[in-house]
């Protein structure tokens, strides 16, 4: 078991990934129950009736992202001024619950954006890799103006081209669940 370990230092991570600061006071996404209710959750706040493809969407997004190897957590422990986040260290994202409380399309692209993260980690080398971009088409970035000059994406321009990815991405939710089976193998 302990050479094991030594060899697969990121099965530590998993293994313990439950005891984690992040998971506690969280809701771990789990089971199909477990999504049913975050969509309810989501559903509750929709101004208005969606087509059903939202839902069937974030059912698929999760349900890949699960059998990747992904953890979702709904959890207050999220960087200042985002919605959610991809924590490669853990395999895991983090979705805030104000962000589910603000509907199911909001939900829906929020998880698609966290997805696009976990494709370019993907791309980078496997879920405990860095983003790296994936080099597919995206929106202007004019589009995205607001949010890539926040203080949430001060930096470099590539990591901006790593956001300016995901949120293309997030405009286009059933475009993640693509990208996580096409850069996310196994």
């Amino acid at each position: 078991m302990y050479l094991f370990l030594m060899a697969n230092p990121r099965a530590v991570s998993h293994w313990l990934a439950p005891y984690s600061p992040s998971s506690r006071g969280a809701w771990w996404i789990k089971t199909p129950a477990d999504i049913e209710l975050l969509i309810g959750q989501a559903q509750k706040n929709d101004s208005q009736p969606l087509e059903q493809s939202v839902h069937a969407v974030t059912r698929e997004l999760i349900a890949r992202l699960q059998a990747k190897g992904v953890r979702l957590l709904v959890s207050e422990k999220v960087m200042d001024h985002a919605g959610g986040e991809w924590d490669p260290g853990l395999a895991e994202i983090r979705i805030r619950p104000s962000t589910v409380s603000m509907g199911s399309r909001v939900l829906s692209e929020a998880l698609a954006h966290e997805a696009a993260h976990v494709a370019q980690s993907c791309r980078a080398g496997g879920l405990g890799r860095n983003s790296e971009p994936m080099g597919i088409p995206v929106n202007a970035a004019e589009v995205f103006k607001h949010q890539l000059d926040s203080p949430l994406y001060k930096g470099p321009p590539s990591s901006k081209a790593i956001e300016l990815e995901a949120f293309s991405v997030g405009a286009n939710p059933p475009w993640a669940v693509k990208l996580v089976d096409h850069f996310c193998k196994g």
